[in-house]
């Protein structure tokens, strides 16, 4: 073996036994951040039960929610009985040819809510945020809707939705819950108080697919949609307020993980 192939290979070695250990200096950091993020977030959770006052605020903060949740199903189906709503000439509608595409919105919609939800959840200071941003957007979506009450849009495709028409809408299908969408301002509220870049790009592209398949069934008018995204920030502004003002009053600080 000539010095040069040799001075070659015991190269190569080297290389190779460097990629290594950078492999494997990589792979222990990843594991100590991953055993290090969970117990910050039992410690979190250990820490809420020790606070007396903080626990009271988190459930009350609960408490608020399913309240919320509970009214704004009622109210839907109070507004489907209302008949002085107008009829919109949405010039976007009329170029798009309604197709029946419930089964799309249904299966990205919760993939979506399942897959975020105990993300955004996964610690007291997070949970509180989202708490109270369903709670304010089922505020605004009553107050708004009863202040602007419309007719289903022409050509309209009801959307199914067996689990949500089976909790809150007595196996109800709503065609007048209009201004504003729901379905697309609570995928950007998931989107808003997701932390992780890469899922909340995946969010943000599901929101606006969601607000495209919607307007594709004419369930909504375009302005339901396009309304939609601004609603969910000023509701995310005002639970980020309410939810900081509350952990700061009670000696927790919130976490960044």
């Amino acid at each position: 073996m000539s010095q040069q192939t040799f001075a070659s290979q015991a190269k190569g070695i080297l290389y190779c036994t460097l990629i290594h250990k950078s492999l494997l200096i990589r792979i222990k950091a990843y594991f100590y951040h991953k055993r290090n993020t969970t117990l910050k977030k039992r410690l979190q959770w250990k820490a809420l039960l020790a606070n007396k006052k903080y626990l009271s605020f988190w459930l009350l903060s609960l408490l608020c929610t399913l309240v919320a949740l509970v009214a704004a199903g009622l109210y839907l189906c109070y507004n489907e009985t209302r008949n002085n709503g107008v009829v919109l000439n949405d010039f976007i509608l009329a170029n798009i040819t309604a197709r029946d595409v419930s089964t799309a919105l249904f299966s990205i919609t919760w993939i979506c809510i399942l897959g975020g939800l105990p993300v955004i959840l996964r610690t007291p200071d997070r949970a509180m945020r989202v708490f109270w941003s369903i709670c304010i957007m089922s505020l605004f979506r009553c107050i708004v809707m009863y202040m602007v009450p419309l007719e289903p849009p022409i050509g309209i495709i009801p959307l199914r939705d067996p689990f949500v028409e089976g909790a809150f809408y007595d196996n109800k299908v709503l065609v007048k819950d209009l201004f504003f969408s729901g379905h697309t301002s609570n995928m950007v509220i998931l989107t808003l108080l997701m932390d992780i870049k890469w899922f909340k790009v995946v969010l943000g592209i599901a929101s606006a697919l969601v607000g495209y398949l919607l307007l594709v069934q004419h369930v909504h008018y375009a302005i339901d949609v396009i309304a939609a995204p601004f609603f969910a920030y000023f509701a995310y502004r005002i639970a980020l307020m309410i939810s900081n003002n509350i952990i700061q009053s009670t000696k927790i600080i919130p976490s960044t993980s």
